[in-house]
């Protein structure tokens, strides 16, 4: 329900704009299970993400501008790397200044993202500035950040063309409440990374007309500037794709 709002806001606005300048707007819509690994100190790289992970992204154009919505959750089994106070399987979390142990749970890794490109020549490759928001549910901090890339999108009039990105944000950062939960004394501790975003792929044209299937393999990297850990997530992308002008 929130992405369809989205779209339709963006939809709006870029619509106005295109009316103003005259020129046509086109769109794309993708969605499918986000499949592949999440490793980032919490939770474990031996198995894959649970059933419920999920990608989707929105995307509208006019002239050489498009602006870009996505977004992706993913779930994976937190490390029973621990004990809890009664016995059981536990997973600890490490804090910049002390470590709190709870049982084992489904960690749900997040993201939403936005872009807004332009085209460089009459092939589809775009430059752009992106706008990143991670968060999680196990209470460390939502990391933001911005970032800048280039972007090959698919060639419409193609069958199968390749597509891909790569965006690197210099400062993904967020701060803890507390650097030591235990200890409510303890003050707020700041955490920051380099992150990078790669995927590449080829998108397929379907049947019925506007329908295509995207085959892509994506990574991203968040290496520790501050913090007690580097963050990768990676996986093949599967999704089924709808495009309009």
């Amino acid at each position: 329900m929130i992405l369809k709002r989205l779209c339709f806001v963006l939809l709006a606005c870029v619509g106005l704009q295109a009316r103003a300048l005259a020129a046509p707007v086109s769109g794309y819509f993708e969605g499918g299970p986000q499949y592949g690994t999440t490793y980032n100190g919490v939770t474990t790289d031996s198995g894959g993400h649970l059933p419920g992970s999920y990608e989707l992204k929105a995307r509208v154009g006019t002239g050489r501008y498009v602006f870009q919505y996505s977004y992706h959750s993913d779930l994976s089994p937190s490390s029973a790397d621990a004990t809890t106070a009664s016995g059981g399987r536990g997973t600890a979390l490490n804090y910049p200044g002390g470590v709190v142990i709870v049982p084992a749970f489904n960690a749900n890794d997040g993201e939403s993202e936005f872009r807004l490109e332009y085209r460089t020549g009459n092939y589809p490759l775009f430059v752009g500035l992106a706008s990143s928001n991670s968060f999680n549910n196990y209470m460390f901090p939502r990391l933001r950040g911005v970032g800048f890339g280039v972007e090959l999108q698919p060639n419409d009039g193609k069958t199968i063309s390749p597509y891909g990105s790569y965006f690197f944000f210099p400062d993904q950062s967020g701060t803890y409440p507390l650097a030591n939960p235990n200890d409510p004394a303890s003050g707020p501790a700041h955490q920051a990374f380099d992150a990078n975003e790669f995927e590449g792929g080829f998108s397929i044209a379907l049947r019925p007309r506007g329908l295509s299937l995207a085959l892509a393999y994506y990574q991203t990297t968040n290496v520790q500037k501050t913090g007690d850990y580097n963050f990768v997530r990676d996986g093949p992308v599967i999704a089924l794709g709808y495009r309009f002008k």
